[in-house]
């Protein structure tokens, strides 16, 4: 999860720009998502020459500070096989974040994430028979224990459109019990392609949800708890004239508006 970075600002970052951003969509597949800026934060992608990314790199200000956060990733045979992390953007040393194991069907059933080289949490997969994901369970290393346990899990319903539909947060204290619902998502789309499926490795890049899942693009989601009322969140897409988006506005909960930039380049 992209909690687990050392300055866990890379992975806020990421996360805002997945929940916000993925109604980014290429025309001709002739452009590339290159920029991401909103008030506090600017991400740049770069890519190789067979246009696979080749690093994102995060600049994050806030009243105190400034800094910079990168992400690396490295492929073999066409295949994502781990990302490096760095707090500076031209570092020799890059520290190991993530590596990715895969199914005999090619699959990512496993993301094991680092601290100091030794794996101290992961993700394990769960896909239907369509090769849609239905459920994600995250393993971590609990304090005066041996090996991992799972406390936490997301289960996924699509819809016919390839999108989606719900998301339900689930919990429990201890290995021994029962998951029980936490929250539940619900989400409604437009019917414009998320380009996010043209890049799915970004969907292991920066999260395993929704906004990088789906066919389509969220244009809302009501979250609910278990003991609590709804919250709303909304997302408006702004479109030049080669119909990419521009600009995408999100409101949360009916009050706080986030304006987010978009840059392309060919």
């Amino acid at each position: 999860m992209n909690g687990l970075l050392n300055k866990g600002t890379l992975g806020a970052t990421f996360l805002m720009a997945a929940a916000m951003l993925s109604g980014f969509r290429t025309v001709n597949g002739k452009m590339r998502l290159h920029g991401i800026t909103t008030a506090t934060d600017k991400t740049v992608i770069t890519y190789n020459a067979d246009k696979s990314i080749a690093k994102l790199v995060s600049t994050h200000k806030t009243s105190d500070e400034s800094y910079v956060v990168a992400r690396i990733p490295v492929y073999e045979n066409g295949h994502l096989v781990k990302t490096l992390f760095t707090d500076d953007e031209v570092s020799d040393a890059p520290m190991l974040f993530s590596t990715f194991t895969y199914s005999s069907k090619g699959q990512v059933e496993k993301i094991s994430y680092y601290q100091e080289n030794v794996v101290n949490a992961y993700d394990s997969l769960v896909y239907n028979n369509t090769g849609k994901i239905i459920a994600r369970y995250f393993f971590s290393k609990q304090a005066g224990k041996n090996g991992f346990e799972s406390h936490n899990c997301q289960l996924y319903t699509w819809d016919a459109q390839g999108n989606i539909s719900s998301m339900e947060n689930m919990g429990r204290l201890n290995d021994k019990a029962e998951f029980v619902l936490s929250s539940s998502t619900s989400y409604k789309y437009d019917s414009k392609p998320n380009a996010q499926q043209n890049t799915p490795v970004l969907s292991y890049m920066i999260d395993i949800a929704p906004a990088n899942l789906s066919a389509n693009n969220i244009v809302s989601e009501t979250i609910t708890a278990t003991a609590g009322s709804a919250i709303v969140n909304n997302y408006a897409y702004a479109y030049n004239a080669s119909q990419y988006p521009v600009k995408v506005t999100a409101t949360y909960g009916g009050k706080e508006t986030v304006a987010t930039e978009l840059e392309w380049a060919e």
